[in-house]
């Protein structure tokens, strides 16, 4: 009978989220090239660890695995966690899952890697 509570909770809870995002939804805050400031984030790239490789933003943690950063977020429930990737569209659906499970403080950046020069954020390879 208890399982039957926590499911109708858990759909209460996803009815009432609201998808956000202009190019990608998701249940996660998106974040804009504009007004993006790396240091107001602990940033996780989702990318394959080639790409990440040849040039991520600095400081940022090459993950894949939701549990794995779903661990990170609640270990740093007191910074904001964004994720990016190649176009915004992998990091929003990462982002509605973690919200979803329960994690609050998930942003994804909502916009293509294409565009980090433009705006003038540099990618760094190791």
């Amino acid at each position: 009978m208890r399982d039957q509570t926590i499911d109708i909770e858990k759909s209460q809870t996803i009815r009432n989220k609201k998808l956000l995002g202009k190019h990608n939804k998701s249940y996660a805050i998106p974040v804009y090239l504009k007004d993006f400031n790396p240091k107001d984030y602990l940033i996780i790239d989702i990318r394959q660890n080639e790409d990440f490789l040849a040039g991520h933003i600095e400081g940022a943690l090459n993950l894949h695995n939701l549990n794995s950063i779903a661990t990170i977020a609640k270990n740093n429930v007191d910074k904001k966690i964004l994720l990016y990737c190649y176009s915004g569209h992998t990091a929003s659906i990462y982002g509605s899952e973690l919200v979803l499970g329960g994690i609050e403080n998930i942003y994804y950046i909502d916009e293509s890697i294409l565009k980090f020069e433009y705006y003038g954020i540099e990618l760094y390879s190791r």
